[in-house]
Parts: C-alpha cells; sequence; structure tokens
C-alpha cells in the first residue's frame, strides 16, 4: 500500500481547500430524525509529557448513535477515546485541555474533564471494552455482577436479573447459561469479549465505548459482536475506534477521521466514504495511504 507523502499530508490538513474536483455521488441518503446531542467535545487538546496527541478537538456525538474513528495508526483515536472515561488519569504526566461534556437530563451539566468530577463517577457512566478481552479471573457470574457490587447493589434478586438482563442483550447467554460458576478466562476469545461487553452494559452506561473489539477475532466472532454493536443502537451512545473500514461502513452512523492528532471531518458514514469532503479523507478511505 502507497503512503502519502508526509509534507503533502500536513498541507492537506493545514489547507482544507485543498482538493480535486468533487468525486462523483451516489444516490441520496435517506433522511435519518434528527438526534439529540448527547456529548460535546470543545477545542479538546491532549499531551503525553511534551507531545501533543490531540490538537484542538471539537465534535458531536448524537444520543443512541454509533459514531466510528477511523484514521491511521497513532493518528489519536484511542487517545480521543479514552478522554471520554479518565483513563488517561491512571497515569502521570498527561495533561488536557479543553472539555466534554455529557448532556444529564437533558442538559448540558457535566463536564467529563473537570477536576472536581470524580472519574469513578466517570467510568460508571461510560464503559468500555478494550482491544483484547479482559476477563477478571472469576466465574462467568461474577465477571458481570462485579461493577454492580461496586457501585453499591447489594440485593440480590436486582444484581441476578441484572446480570441476566447483561448477558442477553450481550448475546451470551444460550451460551454459559448452564455454567455460570466457569471460570470465565475458560471460555473462547469471542466469548470472552462478548461477557466483557456485558460486564459494561450491566452497569447501564450513558456512553459505550469499543476500542478495536474484534480485531483479536474469528471472522464469526466478529460478526456477533458487530450485531450486538447493531442491536444497541437507539438506546446506548457508541463510539467504536476500528482499523476495519468495511465495518465502520457496515456498522456506524456517521464517522470520524483523525489525521496527526486533528479531527478532518465527520460526517454521516455513507457521505465519508462515498463522497468525503476532504480530500485527506478521501485518500484514506480509498486505501491510497494508511
Amino acid at each position: 500500500m502507497s503512503t502519502l507523502p508526509f509534507e503533502k499530508a500536513s498541507a492537506l490538513v493545514k489547507d482544507p481547500t485543498t482538493s480535486p474536483a468533487p468525486l462523483a455521488k451516489g444516490p441520496a441518503p435517506r433522511a435519518q430524525p434528527a438526534r439529540p446531542v448527547k456529548a460535546r467535545v470543545e477545542k479538546l487538546s491532549f499531551w503525553y509529557g511534551e507531545g501533543l496527541a490531540l490538537r484542538d478537538v471539537s465534535l458531536d456525538i448524537h444520543q443512541g448513535e454509533i459514531l466510528a474513528l477511523i484514521g491511521p495508526s497513532g493518528c489519536g483515536k484511542t487517545t480521543l477515546l479514552r478522554c471520554f472515561n479518565r483513563m488517561h488519569d491512571l497515569y502521570p504526566g498527561l495533561r488536557y485541555e479543553g472539555r466534554i461534556e455529557m448532556a444529564v437530563k437533558d442538559d448540558f451539566n457535566v463536564d467529563l474533564l473537570d477536576a472536581d468530577v470524580d472519574p469513578i463517577d466517570v467510568r460508571l457512566r461510560v464503559g468500555m471494552v478494550f482491544q483484547k478481552p479482559n476477563p477478571f479471573p472469576k466465574s462467568i457470574f461474577e465477571n458481570v455482577a462485579y461493577g454492580l457490587r461496586i457501585r453499591g447493589i447489594r440485593n440480590a434478586t436486582e444484581v441476578r436479573d441484572r446480570v441476566e438482563a447483561a448477558r442477553r442483550r450481550a448475546a451470551v447467554w444460550d451460551e454459559v447459561a448452564n455454567r455460570l460458576d466457569t471460570v470465565a478466562t475458560r471460555l473462547s476469545g469471542g466469548q470472552q469479549q462478548r461477557l466483557c461487553i456485558a460486564r459494561a452494559l450491566a452497569m447501564e452506561p450513558e456512553i459505550l465505548l469499543f476500542d478495536e473489539p474484534t480485531s483479536a477475532l474469528d471472522p464469526i466472532s466478529t460478526a456477533k459482536v458487530e450485531e450486538l454493536m447493531v442491536s444497541l443502537r437507539g438506546e446506548t451512545t457508541t463510539i467504536v475506534v476500528t482499523h476495519n473500514m468495511a465495518q465502520a461502513r457496515r456498522i456506524s452512523d456517521r464517522t470520524g477521521f483523525l489525521y496527526m492528532g486533528e479531527l478532518i471531518e465527520c460526517d454521516r458514514t455513507a457521505r465519508v466514504f462515498d463522497s468525503a469532503s476532504h480530500e485527506l479523507t478521501r485518500q484514506y478511505v480509498s486505501g491510497r495511504f494508511g
């Protein structure tokens, strides 16, 4: 795969008007009902020590949508994703500038990055599923129930019901219903990943983050996880980082393209892939670099 020369790529980032003649457009996409904004990123920059990883990113995330973040390795996709649940706070020498506001009760009144906001509370509201399945060395049941107990839910009936509901939503119920006492690490990779999704769903997160959730899975397990993500559309706001262009196109409502720490554009997925407004985006989704 050819690589876009750095100088040309940088010029394209700095001058978004630099583009060839517009691409031929396909059929107009169907009109989608407007969704309220669930979270708003405002002029977000992020540093790893002295290294700038995100530069002045602004982005709206709509209630119940699936937003895909694409871009070459090292462009800031995972860095942006982890800002939403303050994962960077676990490491010294990292800092934010800007805001991520999340709507609570239909009002923008929580800045997730505010120093006065407890990161633990943020992570209860914003769940995350990682690239590699990371079940706890506990039973299948306790993996899903763990977060509920941390949250202070002690009623056995409520815990049992929420664990079952989460496993059903994560499409892992039928495969493990009769072996809930089995240690979760004995499951297959795909089952482990869906169990981790069930663990996140049990907390009833307002936003669910996926960081390359299928990159370590076989095609059958990948299809099941994708079906699961699509089934959450409308009820759970989902942000997924992926290198898989076909996956982004299959499952997402909108797609954001990042390059060198900047958000180049974000639009309806069909438009990003078929008639992107920026030349750099067109070259990336067509495979000319990345």
